[in-house]
C-alpha cells in the first residue's frame, strides 16, 4: 500500500471550499462565508456578481424581492434568457457559458435546504438551464433514466469526444451539492478520456421520494447492473467516486468487493466518528453556522425532529465501524482512492486513515491544508485522480 500526501502552495491555486458551512443572519445581517463565495465562483458564478448581491438579501423567506431565493434567481433568469439568445444566433459557446451561469445562480436559489416550494422552484430552474447548456457540451449531454424500486432515476451522462467505448465513472456529491453542480470537477476527468455519469444520492435532489439509509448504495448497484450491459463504455473499467456526504457510500459500496468494480474513490466521507458524536457535539453544530446543512442532511435521513437525540439515533446505524463493515483488516479488496484535507472540521483526518487501513490495495491522499474535501486543491487533484483511475 502507499500512501501519497499532497503538499500544494494554495497560494498558487484557485481558492475553492464547499465546507458546511451556508447562510444565516446574525442581528439582521446576512452572513455568508468567504469560502462559500469561492466555491460558487470555482462552480462557475461570478464574484462580483456575488458580492454586490448579498447586500440586497434581508431574508431566507419567500420569494420577493429581498429574498434570497428572489435574489439569485432573477441572475438566473437573466442568464438563462442570454443562452437562449445565443443560442438562437448559433453562437453555442457563448450558449453554454450563459445556460451554465444560470444553473449556478438557480442552485445557489435553492442551496442549502431544496425543501420550500420556492427553492424547489429553483431547483427545477437549475436542472433546466443546466439541460440547455448540456446541448453544447462536445459531446452533447445525454440523461438516461433507469428504473428502480417504483420509480426511475436519472443519471447524467458526459462523454469525451470522439472516444469509442471510454471507462465510465459514477459521480456523485453531498447533502448540498447535487448532479448537475459538478461540471467544473468531471471536467478533469471527461478532459482524460473518462466518461462521467452523475447521479443523486438517494433522498436528495430528484430522489428525495426514498430515504437515505445506511443500505442506499442499492443504488449504485442498481446502476452497475445497468451500466455493466451497454457496450458504448468499457465495461471492464466502471469505477465510482463519491465526495461527501456521496464518499460514506462509495466507501460502503468498497465494502462489498463486488469484482465488476474497478476502482472506487471516497473522498471526504464520513466513517465513523461523525456518527457516534456525543449530543453536546451535535448540539453545538445544529447552532453554529454549519446548523443549515446539518438539518438538511438530518431531514433526508428521515431523522423526526431537530434534536441531538433525534440526530444521534438517526445517524448511529451509519457506521463502518460499529456495524463490522472496516476495522477487521485489509478485508477491502477493489483499489480504493480515500482522500480528504487535514483540517476538515466535520470529518477527522482519522476516518481517512480508517478506511484506508482496511484495505488491500489503497492510496491515502492527505491534502495539506485543506478544510473539508480540500476544494482549494482540486484544480491539481483531480486530473491526478483521473490518472490514478486509469492506472488501476
Amino acid at each position: 500500500m502507499k500512501v501519497k500526501t499532497f503538499c500544494f502552495n494554495t497560494l498558487l491555486l484557485v481558492g475553492v471550499s464547499s465546507g458546511a458551512v451556508c447562510q444565516h443572519f446574525e442581528d439582521g445581517e446576512l452572513i455568508f462565508p468567504e469560502r462559500r463565495i469561492d466555491a460558487f465562483v470555482y462552480k462557475g458564478a461570478d464574484e462580483e456578481v456575488i458580492r454586490s448581491t448579498l447586500p440586497r438579501i434581508k431574508t431566507r423567506e419567500g420569494n420577493e424581492p429581498g429574498s434570497w431565493v428572489y435574489e439569485w434567481s432573477y441572475l438566473g433568469r437573466y442568464y438563462e434568457s442570454e443562452g437562449y439568445r445565443f443560442a438562437q444566433d448559433s453562437q453555442g459557446e457563448n450558449a453554454k457559458e450563459a445556460y451554465m451561469k444560470a444553473s449556478n445562480y438557480y442552485a445557489m436559489a435553492w442551496f442549502p435546504f431544496n425543501y420550500t416550494p420556492e427553492e424547489k422552484a429553483a431547483y427545477a430552474k437549475h436542472l433546466d438551464a443546466y439541460e440547455a447548456a448540456g446541448r453544447f457540451f462536445d459531446e452533447p449531454l445525454e440523461i438516461i433514466e433507469i428504473p428502480f424500486k417504483e420509480g426511475t432515476v436519472k443519471v447524467y451522462m458526459h462523454k469525451p469526444y470522439g472516444i469509442d467505448q471510454p471507462p465510465l465513472v459514477l459521480w456523485t456529491q453531498g447533502a448540498d451539492q447535487y448532479k448537475a453542480n459538478a461540471y467544473t470537477s468531471i471536467s478533469a476527468l471527461i478532459n482524460k478520456g473518462i466518461a462521467v455519469g452523475t447521479f443523486d444520492l438517494l433522498g436528495f435532489g430528484e430522489n428525495e421520494q426514498w430515504v437515505s439509509t445506511p443500505e442506499s448504495d442499492e443504488l449504485h448497484l442498481t446502476l452497475l447492473d445497468y451500466f455493466s450491459q451497454h457496450e458504448e463504455f468499457d465495461t471492464s473499467r466502471i469505477s465510482f467516486v463519491g465526495f461527501s456526504w456521496g464518499g460514506y457510500y462509495t466507501a460502503k459500496l468498497a465494502t462489498r468487493n463486488d469484482p465488476r468494480i474497478h476502482s472506487i474513490v471516497s473522498f471526504c466521507g464520513p466513517i465513523h466518528e461523525v456518527f457516534s458524536m456525543p449530543e453536546e457535539r451535535i448540539e453545538f453544530m445544529l447552532n453554529s453556522p454549519e446548523g443549515p446543512t446539518i438539518e438538511n442532511l438530518l431531514r433526508r435521513l428521515g431523522a423526526r425532529d431537530r434534536s441531538a437525540a433525534a440526530a444521534q439515533e438517526v445517524l448511529a446505524p451509519f457506521s463502518l465501524l460499529s456495524s463490522g463493515l472496516i476495522g477487521q483488516g485489509e478485508t477491502i479488496k477493489t483499489p480504493l482512492l480515500v482522500a480528504n484535507g487535514t483540517r476538515d472540521g466535520l470529518i477527522p483526518v482519522s476516518e481517512a486513515e480508517l478506511l484506508f487501513s482496511s484495505a488491500k490495495r489503497a492510496d491515502l491522499w492527505l491534502l495539506g491544508s485543506g478544510d473539508h474535501c480540500a476544494n482549494e486543491y482540486l484544480p491539481v487533484a483531480l486530473p491526478q485522480l483521473a490518472d490514478w483511475i486509469l492506472e488501476q
